[in-house]
């Protein structure tokens, strides 16, 4: 065929077609390889929409032996989640404190990071679980001790795609320093660059989460107020960074929220909203913005009960159902209508799951194979020629 068509009458038909017929194609013939494996043709592809999200749920959890299992669910709005439409993905690396944390899903990637505080390079890897693709990202240019914080953030767009490293340095006292040190990771560059930033504000320390929505990634943040209703001092609101832009900004909560401790709030995205849960010792309460970057559009949806011992809030359906972690290491969904719990047969770690949005796509095609149990160094790291021999011991499996 490509003997007779124009080669843009072939690259516009290519964009049309699922991930997974492309990463066939690319070894029908090189010139469909070339097309398919360059960086302008990925990003058109994701851009294009054939890589749209189709009612896919990206799910991690670990079991008693602390083997993390991933798992792409089938939502269908009609039908109960299970396993039973499920795909199992292949985890191929091995964390120094037996799992990762997860920073974020996006444009088809999951951004792991192994947050061992005894080592200095706690890496940090961009992983493409279709394709079986990774990159390990160089090591950051800002130290950080074992006692500092660290946040991340990870964004893609259909331009760029991006991590960003906050580094609070800890004081005798163990309180933050401010301003943070702030630096970006551009997929494109391949590099590190630090970052201007002068805000005094402190992102949520520890249990840090992330929301990615409207090409922006948002943290729930804490700053020092002088407010005499502000009985501790401080007032929570939400930070974020335009991944494109690289520009830092700030989404005020309603007085509900903002005098709440960030501590007691978890930042999400609710169908197609940003969104802020709210916990206490009843329950919790789920709050979005209708209208982004509308303060006065911020509406609390609903109140959900933690009956039966119920853990907290996993994540969402795209029919409105609520994800939640029960007491007997099971996720269970909840209506929020009939205010009904249902058992759908997927174990783990109460505090151990996490649910996304997920999309697939041919970013990093052209990055590393995934090799088995492959204990991570971020590039540039020192290898000992026996690393170097074991490694190559081992079997480097195809990314298709």
């Amino acid at each position: 065929m490509s003997d007779y068509l124009p080669k843009e009458i072939i690259i516009e038909i290519l964009l049309k077609l699922p991930v997974k017929s492309l990463i066939r194609f690319t070894v029908v013939c090189k010139s469909w390889r070339s097309i398919i494996t360059n960086s302008e043709f990925i990003f058109s592809h994701l851009s294009n929409g054939a890589s749209k999200e189709d009612n896919t749920l990206f799910l991690r959890r670990y079991m008693k032996d602390r083997a993390e299992h991933y798992t792409l669910l089938k939502d269908v709005e009609n039908q109960t989640l299970g396993l039973q439409s499920s795909l199992e993905l292949e985890f191929p690396f091995k964390s120094l404190i037996g799992y990762f944390r997860i920073v974020a899903t996006a444009k088809g990637l999951v951004c792991l990071y192994d947050e061992f505080f005894a080592s200095p390079t706690q890496s940090i890897i961009l992983w493409n679980p279709c394709i079986r693709k990774h990159i390990v990202l160089p090591t950051p240019t800002i130290k950080s001790g074992t006692s500092d914080c660290v946040v991340l953030g990870f964004g893609a767009t259909s331009c760029n795609i991006k991590v960003v490293r906050f580094v609070y340095s800890k004081t005798k006292d163990f309180t933050c320093k401010v301003p943070a040190e702030v630096e970006i990771y551009s997929l494109s560059s391949g590099t590190w660059q630090r970052v201007h930033f002068d805000d005094s504000y402190i992102i949520k320390e520890f249990m840090w989460s992330q929301a990615f929505i409207k090409d922006t990634v948002h943290w729930l943040a804490y700053d020092s107020v002088e407010d005499s209703r502000q009985s501790n001092g401080f007032y929570s609101f939400i930070a974020s960074l335009h991944v494109d832009d690289e520009v830092f900004g700030k989404i005020l909560l309603p007085d509900n929220l903002s005098r709440v401790c960030e501590r007691y709030l978890s930042i999400t995205v609710v169908g197609e909203s940003l969104g802020v849960i709210k916990y206490d010792d009843s329950g919790s309460c789920v709050w979005v913005m209708k209208q982004y970057g509308v303060m006065k559009s911020w509406t609390k949806l609903y109140n959900i009960d933690f009956v039966g011992g119920i853990d907290n809030v996993v994540g969402f359906r795209k029919n409105g159902e609520v994800l939640l972690a029960s007491p007997g290491d099971e996720l269970v969904t909840y209506n929020p209508e009939t205010a009904l719990t249902k058992d759908i047969g997927i174990y783990g770690n109460a505090r151990s799951f996490y649910i996304d949005k997920f999309m697939e796509s041919l970013v990093l095609l052209t990055g590393q194979d995934v090799v088995a149990d492959k204990q991570l160094l971020p590039a540039g790291s020192h290898t000992s020629r026996r690393q170097k021999h074991q490694r190559r011991s081992k079997t480097t499996r195809r990314a298709v």
